[in-house]
């Protein structure tokens, strides 16, 4: 896949929120820079990433099977992503390896927002990777 390369990234929303581990195991979206949304970005294999947390042994991932609303956390062991070209031009949806179902926005209306595993939807507007090597 074209666009994104072993390397570490902060990985936006939109281009206004970015993804953050908060305290505990959340992963939120915030709109503004903090110190824990570098991310790590590895191919693990010829279709699929790992993303860890950077300077950190926690990984982006959920507990269990993959189900729609299954919060997005940060976890001590590695989860697959496949990451492929995003509904916009220079984005990328992150999903579960044989399954529908990706990275996107928990339906709780909470602030800051929480991650969940979703359904693709139509308004969807994909991930962007800023390279900060």
């Amino acid at each position: 896949m074209a666009g994104v390369n072993d390397g570490i990234y902060r990985i936006t929303l939109d281009g206004r929120q970015i993804l953050t581990a908060a305290s505990g195991s959340n992963v939120v979206l915030l709109p503004e820079q903090s110190g824990q949304q570098e991310w790590q970005v590895q191919r693990a294999d010829n279709e699929t990433w790992v993303i860890r947390q950077a300077n950190s042994p926690r990984f982006l991932g959920f507990d269990g099977e993959p189900e729609t609303f299954e919060r997005v956390q940060v976890l001590p062991r590695p989860r697959e992503w496949r990451i492929t070209d995003g509904p916009e031009p220079g984005t990328f949806t992150l999903g579960v390896p044989d399954n529908q179902l990706t990275l996107g926005l928990h339906p709780a209306l909470i602030y800051p927002p929480l991650l969940a595993l979703s359904p693709i939807f139509g308004e969807d507007r994909g991930w962007s990777f800023e390279s900060i090597e």
